[in-house]
């Protein structure tokens, strides 16, 4: 109970907190789910990783622009979803910055 009401007041502290956490939080998720369904999906037998394509699509375009930086093949998969997963919490963290508004004034 406390850490959400930690985040219910740090949230409150700007202009449209509620909002951009309204559509940050069901993307973290997404992201989350995502990796999630990646790790397991992987693991079984007959897969040939394709379902990575999942995660690559949901933390577009910042891993795009790391797939296009990177010289050689990829990595170990297990640090590759780390990255990609990274990636779009990465771009939550860019989206709630930009969303959040001005912080209030305390009066």
């Amino acid at each position: 109970m406390r850490p959400l009401r930690a985040l219910t007041r740090y949230v409150s502290r700007y202009e449209r907190g509620t909002f951009a956490v309204s559509i940050v939080g069901p993307y973290v998720l997404i992201v989350v789910a995502a990796t999630v369904y990646v790790e397991i999906a992987t693991r079984q037998p007959g897969s040939q990783g394709l379902e990575a394509l999942v995660l690559f699509a949901v933390t577009s375009p910042t891993s795009e622009l790391l797939m296009f930086l990177q010289l050689g093949p990829l990595p170990d998969p297990l640090f590759s979803l780390l990255v990609f997963t990274g990636a779009g919490l990465f771009q939550a963290w860019l989206l709630w910055l930009i969303a959040r508004g001005r912080r209030r004034n305390k009066a």
